[in-house]
């Protein structure tokens, strides 16, 4: 076992970066990468992450966590298809209430708290990771399809990107005592899903390239 574990949420992120690892039995048991790092795949969704996540650390000790995967970006950020960014900060966007009105109150507003999920300091990184840009994200269970959407998300949480788990991540180390870190690469612009445009596996690739070998 090697001292870092990085983690993706989907076989398919899993398979385009690592064809020659089984994304099944990387669901059940950490695969070496190389003596370098462990990886697996923990689930998609807050849910199954969570849960897989912490099975893994509550029979295996790591001293880090780096969350890796795609993502998309709200507009207006200054951030483009392929870029890579570092999540240092992550909220759940999609917890909250409804008045009877039908208004949307985020559970920030609603219970007083920030609900604000962070990541270890990147100063702990090597200068290759601690240079990626950082940026704020939104953990949802439902992914934005529409501009609507995607400006009032950001603009509500003044954040940056948007995936389904970086909260979660944060979250369940956190609670275990053991640091984590979330790298993103963008593969398309949260607004009118329009999945022409979306560039999966480019962005994996830069994810590869900019991150994992740099670990």
């Amino acid at each position: 076992m090697n001292g870092t574990l990085v983690v993706f949420a989907s076989k398919q992120e899993f398979n385009t970066i690592f064809p020659q690892i089984s994304a099944v039995v990387a669901s059940t048991t950490p695969q070496s990468i190389d003596n370098r790092f462990d990886v697996a795949v923990c689930g998609v969704g807050m849910l199954d992450f969570s849960a897989n996540l912490a099975y893994l650390l509550a029979k295996n000790r790591y001293e880090r966590v780096i969350q890796v995967g795609i993502c998309g970006a709200y507009p207006n950020r200054g951030i483009e298809i392929c870029d890579v960014v570092r999540v240092d900060t992550d909220v759940v966007g999609d917890m909250g209430i409804q008045t009877r009105e039908g208004h949307f109150v985020a559970w920030k507003d609603a219970s007083g708290e920030d609900g604000v999920y962070a990541g270890e300091s990147p100063r702990f990184l090597t200068i290759a990771l601690a240079s990626i840009r950082s940026v704020a994200g939104v953990s949802v269970n439902c992914c934005t399809g529409t501009k609507y959407l995607a400006l009032r998300r950001g603009g509500l949480f003044k954040a940056d990107v948007e995936s389904m788990e970086g909260a979660a991540c944060f979250a369940v180390c956190r609670r275990f005592g053991v640091p984590a870190y979330q790298f993103r690469a963008v593969s398309n612009i949260a607004t009118d899903r329009d999945i022409s445009t979306w560039k999966i596996p480019e962005a994996l690739m830069a994810l590869k390239e900019q991150v994992l070998d740099n670990l």
